[in-house]
């Protein structure tokens, strides 16, 4: 699973990296401070908005499918090793030293919205991966860590070429008649060993070719430049507006208690630990920033003000 960026005519792709950074992160930064069932959601919502609204969803596909493989994983594998909760739905066989294995409502659902959280953060992540741009996530990286952020781009530029190569070097042992998906394993493994080789050759090459273009370029030899330099316009303010007053309410709600929630040993009233006004917060925020995005796209007059 790659992360792929392209660049589309939407509002989120024309974002200061750091506007976009914001967007992105808000959603999953929420699900990991709430806890209350009646917020998670709204989030989920929300955040498949974002995807649908930015043109990204088969780009997020694979996120997607991905997270909601971990919340299955998740709802399937906590009730049967979660034994806590006091309204037991099954009871099962009793193992050596484990005890026994009962499935509780409680456990249940607990694993049904750890789940749902997880699944927004990797939802999230994707949403960060296809809407933004990496050197320009990494540009924005190196203002704080020039080393680090120079190694994380060496290397999203190396995987996704190897895999290309890689794909490229086996069709060709393909054409000439090489099996490589036949035989055992031993087989299969002795067949593979010239495209690996191919491989580690050809990525030594690459890395020696960067190493001579930016000695060429006089990479640090004195100060730092750029070509380009991304400043802030109105709708970074606009969109980053409505996420800050959504995280900052989150921030008072969670320091309030209304954004916690108790699954044992018995389930809680969720609507005991609420609030509408925090609830129709995070429904503002998330409507604001999808009818922006959607109005940007097809109103032209929007576009050339913001």
């Amino acid at each position: 699973m790659l992360p792929v960026y392209r660049e589309k005519n939407t509002l989120v792709h024309r974002l200061h990296p750091l506007t976009a950074l914001l967007l992105s992160l808000t959603p999953a930064i929420l699900a990991l401070i709430l806890e209350n069932p009646l917020y998670l959601p709204l989030l989920c919502i929300g955040l498949l908005g974002l995807i649908g609204v930015s043109e990204v969803w088969d780009e997020c596909r694979s996120f997607l499918r991905l997270g909601l493989i971990m919340a299955m994983f998740i709802l399937l594998i906590n009730p049967l090793v979660n034994r806590q909760g006091e309204h037991i739905l099954v009871y099962g066989p009793h193992l050596p030293f484990w005890g026994n294995i009962n499935v509780t409502l409680e456990a249940l659902l607990y694993g049904l919205f750890a789940g749902l959280r997880v699944f927004v953060i990797v939802a999230a992540c994707g949403f960060l991966s296809t809407t933004v741009s990496p050197d320009d996530l990494l540009d924005l990286l190196a203002r704080f860590s020039l080393r680090s952020s120079l190694a994380m781009a060496l290397a999203v530029r190396l995987y996704p070429g190897m895999v290309v190569e890689a794909e490229r070097i086996k069709e060709v042992q393909l054409a000439r008649g090489e099996r490589l998906n036949e035989g055992k394993y031993w087989q299969r493994f002795k067949a593979h060993l010239p495209l690996w080789y191919s491989l580690f050759q050809s990525s030594l090459d690459r890395a020696a070719n960067i190493a001579e273009a930016m000695s060429a370029r006089g990479f640090g030899r004195g100060k730092r430049n750029v070509y380009k330099k991304k400043s802030f316009q109105p709708r970074d303010a606009i969109v980053a507006l409505p996420m800050t007053i959504v995280l900052a309410g989150t921030i008072a709600a969670s320091t309030a208690g209304l954004g916690s929630y108790s699954f044992f040993p018995s389930l809680a009233l969720p609507w005991n630990m609420w609030s509408p006004f925090f609830l129709g917060l995070i429904a503002w925020g998330n409507l604001t920033v999808i009818l922006l995005i959607w109005s940007w796209k097809r109103w032209h007059w929007l576009r050339s003000k913001i």
